[in-house]
């Protein structure tokens, strides 16, 4: 039952498309006389690919990459646009070998370790954006949609920060990985734009029992309604209000700087994290100031750090531009983390 909703969705979907991109044409065109119908022979494939691609800013690489989709369906035709954008960062990757040759000082040569770093990280948004399509629920269109914009977002953001490295460095690095970049910027734009519209057709076409989608555009919304994020998916959001609602109790590691506990530093203490935790792993740290940069690597998922309150426990870092360290470097706390009642510096 499923399985038909969802193709009925996308069957109506299409055809809505479609019908904007005819109405959309028309009008630029002024409309056709009795004898200036659209030339025949243009396959449905074809039409399809125009209507998903009617709505992104960059309409030609769009219809490029899905030039050999060979299909109808939209959220296939999605998918092929995500792989290619993540086909054309895997070919980034691997061209920025090549461009050590043309770094002429450190900060180049930073800026292109840094951003090989950041493509891994870009290719792993868009997978998961290609996954989530794959597990199309109906009944979670709202979830899935939110967390489509989320992760194609945060690809984008990685891309631009990649090339960010590259400013006030000499040579020809920077001028190189902007053209390098240039065309996964725009499919991952596209991917965007695609599941913009998407959301859009499916809200008017009122489709019983099925939830609305949020789509307001170009909001920096961070909280939901009930006061956590929104990039913190259902499961996560109970494990953090079951982990602080009663303190910093049962956590799977401690650190103290008093020694004692187990660690005095927070980076020696993460190494205990296992790779991709499903499940919040819990740090409890204790009051004192933490001078140290903590590096949470990309494997290390579902870190909550829990402290004795933003006046007690802190953590400091004091790398910065002069020092010779990308913009990137120098945050305190790396990614993938919860925080709770510490402060940062």
């Amino acid at each position: 039952m499923g399985k038909v909703a969802v193709v009925s969705v996308c069957s109506v979907f299409l055809v809505a498309m479609v019908v904007a991109v005819a109405v959309g044409v028309s009008r630029r065109n002024g409309g056709k006389g009795a004898g200036e119908a659209e030339p025949t022979g243009i396959s449905t494939s074809t039409k399809a690919v125009k209507a998903i691609c009617q709505p992104t800013d960059y309409r030609e690489t769009c219809e490029k990459s899905l030039a050999n989709a060979n299909s109808t369906d939209p959220k296939e035709l999605i998918k092929v646009g995500f792989q290619a954008a993540m086909d054309e960062i895997k070919a980034v990757v691997a061209n920025s070998t090549t461009l050590k040759d043309l770094a002429k000082d450190p900060m180049a040569r930073q800026a292109l370790d840094q951003c090989k770093e950041l493509m891994d990280y870009a290719i792993d948004d868009l997978k998961r954006s290609f996954t989530q399509l794959g597990e199309f629920d109906i009944s979670k269109i709202g979830e899935y949609a939110m967390n489509l914009k989320i992760w194609l977002g945060g690809s984008l953001t990685y891309q631009q920060t990649c090339l960010d490295g590259f400013v006030n460095t000499t040579g020809e690095a920077g001028a190189k990985m902007r053209e390098f970049l240039k065309t996964s910027q725009e499919l991952t734009s596209n991917g965007l734009a695609m599941v913009d519209q998407f959301s859009e057709v499916l809200n008017k076409l009122n489709i019983p029992n099925m939830p609305h989608i949020d789509t307001t555009p170009n909001e920096r919304r961070l909280l939901q309604a009930d006061g956590s994020p929104v990039w913190v998916a259902q499961e996560q959001q109970a494990q953090i209000a079951q982990a602080t609602a009663n303190g910093p109790q049962q956590p799977n590691v401690v650190v103290a700087l008093d020694g004692s506990a187990k660690y005095k530093s927070i980076n020696e203490a993460l190494k205990e994290v296992p790779k991709n935790n499903p499940t919040l792993f819990k740090v409890y740290i204790k009051a004192g100031i933490y001078k140290e940069q903590v590096n949470i690597a990309k494997h290390m998922t579902n870190v909550m750090f829990i402290g004795d309150g933003p006046t007690k426990t802190t953590i400091t870092g004091s790398l910065n531009y002069v020092d010779g360290v990308g913009t990137y470097r120098t945050a305190t706390v790396g990614k993938y983390s919860f925080c709770i009642l510490i402060i940062f510096k």
